[in-house]
């Protein structure tokens, strides 16, 4: 199947530019070839003083995108990343991708990132194959290959080189209404890491399967899940949701299990085999929106079991269920706009922890513009992370409360347009449990700028800002900061130009901050792009001062 498979591809390819429409036909012979993409190429340096460095001193990254059309219809194209920052103690910054389209049929090879859903297949990227498939209202699609590379990294930061295979099929349109059915497999490789050498003295008195492990294990995960949207009433009442199982190994040299003797076992032992180590669980979520005139209604739930876990996301948060509504609305011909939102979330599924903690989130915003030239906004938000713990030792119950407020007039000075801006924040914090009584904090930010159009091409925008913050208990912290920003636009738009300066005064120590930016089109679809930082922390007690700064220069062109 292997072998047949790029010959069916090429076959399709060759039956359709035979079969194309005439006016395509001349076309395609006029310009049967057509190049395009983008090319960057990135340099950059860097000092420090006073501290070890924290960045190489000079690092470079290369960026190209070309693609190829061939007869109007056909295209290719490639990405790829090389940059001097790879390493052998983490994962490589290096890509290279090469993904070639006709029509509603989409190949990856290389390096790639082809997204399922939420709870399946997210943010992972690919080093293998890819097929994608979109002929109307069906869709079809397979991915392959590596998505972790082994690296050796010492204690807590070693990682076993990782193979994925997904698939996802389903009918409808991403516009409307769909359904699909998607699946994740991914496995380790246990031969790609060394095992450490250990003292197995009192290891060798314990079962295999009760040994505890001191370093990373190669797992094994499979999933698989449902997924659908459906589109009602003209798009206005839109429900979308998706149910998933997961089953995780989280040893591969554990034992085998007997599969006949756990729920399901038989079914799932057909995708991978049960081990001690073996567990499993499932995820789900359902949301939906209401569009009414100006405004719409949302709401949310989710479920992530405590042993959900799928290796084709970047990340996972389970053992947790939440709940959101929100809802947004236009008046007065959309000079009142009304926002809000409530979210909770809380976690121990299983009820198997000393506490369940909750968080609970309330937002309430309102703008109004009364005039072309006035704007007010003002909002609130409230949120509480509590638990139900009985003992003061494990006990939580934080409550934090914040109104901030903008007011913004466009106006004329001098003949100069100009934009008044001030802004007005507090924010308050208690935490109401513990043995340890912790003292409430109250943080105030007063802010404002003035924006100056000093002509077509040039503004700048003095700003500044105070805040307070105030422990109980403790004497107030005051940070003073004072910035000026200038921005132009020169040679018809072919040059901008932008700078930046900041001095903040904080708890004593002074951080004085300039930055600047230049860019300028070059012939040939060309741009050229300069930017310096330079950022100097005072000393302040035994910490010593020190300074950083950065240059960095990039050229990219479009073809």
């Amino acid at each position: 199947m292997r072998l047949r498979l790029p010959t069916l591809v090429l076959a399709a390819l060759a039956a359709a530019a035979a079969n194309a429409a005439a006016q395509d036909v001349e076309q395609a012979i006029r310009n049967p070839v057509q190049l395009g993409g983008q090319i960057t190429t990135m340099g950059q340096l860097y000092g420090v003083s006073g501290i070890p460095a924290r960045w190489p001193g000079a690092s470079y990254d290369i960026e190209m995108t070309p693609q190829i059309t061939l007869f109007n219809d056909i295209s290719a194209g490639l990405n790829i990343l090389v940059s001097s920052q790879g390493s052998q103690v983490r994962q490589s910054l290096n890509q290279f991708g090469f993904n070639p389209s006709w029509r509603w049929i989409t190949l990856h090879a290389g390096d790639f990132t082809d997204d399922y859903t939420d709870n399946t297949l997210q943010g992972t990227r690919v080093r293998g194959f890819g097929l994608d498939l979109r002929p109307g209202w069906f869709h079809f699609s397979l991915q392959g290959g590596e998505s972790q590379r082994a690296v050796a990294a010492g204690a807590g930061g070693a990682a076993y080189a990782r193979h994925l295979f997904a698939g996802q099929i389903g009918v409808g349109r991403p516009e409307g209404s769909f359904f699909s059915l998607t699946f994740v497999k991914a496995k380790d490789d246990p031969n790609s890491l060394t095992p450490a050498v250990t003292d197995t003295t009192l290891l060798d008195t314990i079962p295999v399967a009760l040994r505890p492990q001191q370093q990373t294990r190669p797992e094994e995960n499979f999933v698989m899940g449902l997924s659908g949207q459906l589109s009602l009433l003209g798009n206005r009442l839109v429900l979308k949701g998706e149910g998933d199982g997961a089953v995780l190994t989280s040893d591969l040299s554990s034992p085998l299990a007997n599969a006949g003797s756990v729920r399901f076992g038989g079914l799932v032992s057909h995708f991978m085999p049960l081990r001690l180590s073996s567990s499993g669980d499932f995820a789900y979520k359902l949301d939906g929106t209401w569009s009414f005139g100006t405004g719409a209604l949302r709401a949310g739930y989710q479920y992530v079991g405590a042993g959900y876990t799928s290796l084709g996301l970047a990340y996972t948060i389970n053992d947790r269920v939440s709940y959101s509504f929100g809802a947004n609305v236009g008046l007065l011909s959309n000079r009142l706009l009304l926002t809000g939102q409530l979210m909770h979330q809380n976690d121990d599924l299983l009820h198997q922890k000393v506490a369940t903690t909750n968080q609970d989130a309330l937002m309430l915003s309102a703008a109004v513009r009364p005039t072309q030239d006035f704007t007010a906004s003002l909002t609130a938000m409230s949120t509480v992370v509590a638990n139900d713990a009985a003992n003061d030792t494990f006990a939580v119950n934080d409550r934090t409360v914040g109104v901030n407020s903008t007011l913004a007039l466009q106006d004329h000075l001098f003949g100069k347009a100009v934009v008044y801006s001030v802004s007005y924040g507090v924010q308050h914090t208690n935490e109401a449990a513990g043995i340890v009584a912790v003292p409430r904090v109250t943080v105030q930010n007063v802010s404002g700028s003035v924006q100056v159009t000093l002509s077509k091409a040039i503004s700048v925008a003095p700003s500044l800002s105070w805040s307070a913050t105030a422990t109980q208990g403790a004497a107030t912290q005051d940070n003073v900061f004072v910035g000026f920003r200038g921005q132009g636009r020169f040679l018809g738009g072919k040059l901008t130009a932008s700078f930046d300066a900041t001095q903040t005064y904080s708890n004593g120590r002074a951080l004085t901050g300039v930055n600047s930016q230049i860019g300028l089109a070059l012939p040939w679809g060309s741009r050229l792009n300069f930017q310096t930082r330079y950022n100097h922390y005072a000393a302040l007690g035994t910490t010593p001062a020190f300074a950083e700064s950065f240059a960095t220069l990039s050229v990219s062109r479009s073809f």
